[in-house]
């Protein structure tokens, strides 16, 4: 019975330590999402990409050639089509006070590595 336990908890870890790894990595974006109303935007300190939460999920999202005014910008408002708070894994568009840039690249993040990027910013 001691073998049975200590060979399901050593399976247990495993698993924890193999699923914190996964969702540390990130995945692209498959499907467009919805986002709600409650989004917490941390800027990365360039114009390339920016990190956003929304709820229980977070991203990465990559603006490729870069978007000037992402760092300064008072207003970012994020748009698939001209669908207001919807996210794609293409077409979608972040449109800033000054400027409209193009999404590049969505990619899923762990809260973990939201927690991080947030505490960098407010240094």
């Amino acid at each position: 019975m001691k073998i049975l336990l200590s060979l399901a908890a050593a399976s247990l870890s495993l698993a924890l330590v193999a699923g914190n790894a996964l969702a540390a990595d990130g995945s692209n974006l498959a499907e467009c999402v919805d986002l709600g109303n409650h989004q917490q935007i941390v800027r990365a300190g360039g114009s390339e990409q920016f990190f956003l939460k929304d709820g229980d999920s977070h991203y990465r999202i990559g603006t490729g050639r870069g978007c000037g005014s992402l760092a300064i910008a008072s207003k970012i408002e994020i748009s698939t089509d001209g669908t207001a708070n919807r996210l794609c894994p293409t077409g979608s568009r972040v449109e800033t006070n000054r400027e409209i840039c193009r999404v590049d690249q969505v990619t899923t993040i762990s809260a973990e590595d939201f927690a991080r990027r947030q505490a960098r910013s407010r240094r």
